[in-house]
């Protein structure tokens, strides 16, 4: 999985690109880079911002625009950010015994993540139209926050499965919940595939 952060969420997370890290994570990493470019379902784009004096990040799916939200992610953590993004991943869709299936293959199979810089205009464009219209900044979360917790799963959900993104599909502007297009994706490349693989017959 390859995350694409921009330059500020390089400058304050202090992270590396594949070729500034040492022998022989540099030569994994650049492998993943290689292997996973251009595949959208494993491209992501992340955005710091902050939310009551902490750090956090937004993720932003390549292909389906599922956005995670990331709250207080201190420097030591970004070590395990491919294994945040996937508990909240299979959280989202745990009542899915498919897509939850289908999801842990998608990690079996891509069990390294990555960072690149961020360049896609389209890309920065949604992570920043996500932030201000559904995040207003962050002030939205307070909603979330009872008994002085942040429900950060509900405000995943809320932005996956209640908000509206725009998606270019066949040259015309669609309207669709980032978290069933992502769904649709991944049942078809990770489930229905290897079911063909099991059981289809030539």
């Amino acid at each position: 999985m390859i995350i694409y952060a921009t330059k500020q969420t390089f400058e304050r997370y202090k992270l590396k690109l594949p070729k500034e890290l040492t022998h022989p994570i540099n030569q994994i990493a650049e492998t993943v880079i290689e292997n996973e470019s251009g595949d959208k379902i494993l491209e992501w784009g992340a955005k710091l911002f902050y939310f009551d004096k902490r750090k956090c990040i937004q993720v932003v799916n390549f292909a389906s625009k599922l956005t995670l939200f990331l709250v207080d992610v201190k420097v030591a953590d970004l070590e395990n950010v491919g294994d945040i993004m996937a508990h909240y991943l299979l959280e989202l869709y745990k009542t899915d015994k498919q897509m939850t299936n289908a999801l842990k293959k998608m990690f079996e199979a891509n069990p390294i993540t990555c960072f690149e810089k961020l360049t896609d205009k389209s890309v920065i464009a949604t992570l920043n139209t996500t932030q201000s219209r559904f995040a207003d900044d962050g002030y939205r979360f307070y909603e979330f926050i009872r008994d002085g917790i942040l429900h950060t799963l509900e405000i995943n959900h809320a932005v996956n499965f209640n908000w509206l993104f725009t998606m270019k599909i066949d040259g015309k502007t669609e309207y669709i919940y980032a978290g069933e297009k992502f769904k649709e994706i991944v049942l078809e490349r990770y489930w229905k595939n290897w079911v063909c693989q099991e059981f289809c017959v030539n």
